[in-house]
């Protein structure tokens, strides 16, 4: 194998990895090599220890006892969620968009979070100063995507 087989070979494993854990809870590098082996990738415990340490995962507790690895949450988006549940007043929807209320002058706050989370359902925002509009692909999804924005600004919105 080359170095750039072997390279490409690492970061599909690593996406494998990253897409494991976002999917599954997989609480030990043992789990991981064995299905790493299924799939078809070549990995020893040493390998995915390595790359566990190179994608910054971490292990999490779980509520009833154990733990999972996860991906510990970028602290610029954990600040901007923080900004963005201090911000939002209403959210709204109709149709393909979503109406976001916010205090005044913090609409670009509110839509710097939604442009970070890289929702592929989203198709772009616009701020206002006390208002943002986010565009949806389709009409269909919308309600869920206002929902899930309740959910990050106040369950109780």
């Amino acid at each position: 194998m080359s170095g750039s087989e072997k390279q490409t070979s690492k970061s599909s494993r690593k996406i494998f990895i990253e897409d494991l854990i976002k999917e599954n809870v997989i609480g030990t590098q043992r789990d991981i090599v064995e299905i790493l082996r299924r799939a078809g990738f070549e990995a020893t415990q040493a390998t995915v220890s390595r790359d566990i340490q190179e994608l910054g995962l971490v292990k999490e507790q779980l509520p009833g006892g154990g733990s999972r690895y996860v991906k510990p949450p970028d602290p610029k988006i954990q600040k901007l969620r923080t900004l963005f549940a201090e911000a939002v007043l209403k959210i709204d929807h109709s149709e393909n968009f979503i109406v976001l209320h916010t205090l005044s002058g913090s609409a670009n706050t509110a839509a710097a979070l939604v442009d970070k989370i890289s929702d592929p359902r989203v198709m772009g925002t616009i701020a206002g100063d006390d208002t943002v509009l986010i565009i949806i692909k389709d009409k269909e999804t919308a309600p869920e995507v206002a929902e899930e924005l309740k959910m990050i600004a106040d369950p109780a919105i």
